[in-house]
């Protein structure tokens, strides 16, 4: 079975054409996209003008004979959920943000939550665990989410809002608990994970989620595909993939010029044949 698999495709409005057709090249069986759906290029708030065309490419991709797994990330609105979730009852696409779905013999698990960074829309933002609520220290502007008429609203206390609701250990926790068999499982987990050079900033700061580190070291998935810092692989030398035991751990980057993104073959639980668009074949 082949795979695409990549994330931030909305980093240029044109990469939902690029990836439209790479899938009609490719021929994939399955694409797979970890968060980040919807052009911010007018703000977020306009996006949810913009879910009609994601429908389109995406019914393109499915005519092409590929299923597509994805979840949404922590730059698109919040109010495209329900617009994912009636795609999914269409069979337009598998949503799979906090939950398991079986796709072609394979569970598929999304996990969109990220950990505090310094940006002010925090829906899709969550503690690392109920004992560590960690907030980034430096803030551009209020914390604040989007309300139902489409508004941003700011937080009272954003420390309150961590508390009150899944932290990412038990989000990621939740949905291991609907996993028979992890060696027939693939997680979409939009924070990249600490500790592999895979959530370098250009800053040189390295933000990723050490819970996440910990999820994917103990449960060994066969892959875990992540995004959120876009310039994470042009920054550490090309790194875009690293192995935790016997799990292969991808973050395929994304700029502005390029499509970026892995393709690889998934034959009876491994990973055959893994490749970066921009990198080429993986040698690790």
């Amino acid at each position: 079975m082949k795979v695409i698999a990549l994330a931030d495709v909305h980093q240029s409005e044109q990469h939902w054409e690029h990836l439209v057709e790479a899938v009609c090249e490719q021929k994939p069986d399955l694409v797979l996209i970890a968060g980040d759906l919807l052009p911010k290029y007018n703000g977020i708030l306009p996006q949810v003008k913009y879910i009609s065309r994601i429908k389109e490419y995406c019914r393109e991709i499915k005519e092409s004979g590929a299923e597509l797994v994805l979840i949404l990330g922590n730059d698109d609105n919040q109010l495209a959920i329900p617009e994912m979730e009636q795609g999914d009852r269409e069979g337009l696409w598998h949503h799979v943000q906090d939950r398991c779905r079986q796709v072609r013999r394979y569970n598929f698990c999304g996990c969109p939550w990220i950990n505090d960074y310094p940006f002010a829309y925090k829906y899709w933002v969550a503690a690392e665990s109920r004992e560590d609520l960690s907030i980034c220290p430096f803030q551009l502007g209020p914390p604040a989410l989007i309300n139902e008429k489409n508004e941003i609203e700011e937080i009272p206390s954003l420390e309150t809002y961590l508390k009150n609701k899944l932290s990412i250990r038990e989000a990621l926790q939740s949905m291991a608990g609907k996993v028979e068999d992890f060696s027939r499982s693939i997680w979409l987990i939009h924070c990249p994970p600490a500790g592999l050079d895979l959530d370098l900033c250009g800053s040189g700061e390295r933000v990723g989620s050490p819970e996440i580190y910990k999820f994917i070291k103990e449960k060994q998935p066969i892959l875990t595909i992540h995004g959120h810092i876009h310039e994470a692989p042009a920054c550490n030398g090309g790194v875009w993939a690293r192995k935790v035991g016997r799990t292969m751990v991808i973050q395929p980057g994304q700029s502005y010029e390029e499509l970026n993104y892995v393709s690889f073959e998934l034959i009876n639980g491994r990973i055959k044949n893994l490749s970066h668009s921009l990198y080429g074949l993986f040698e690790g």
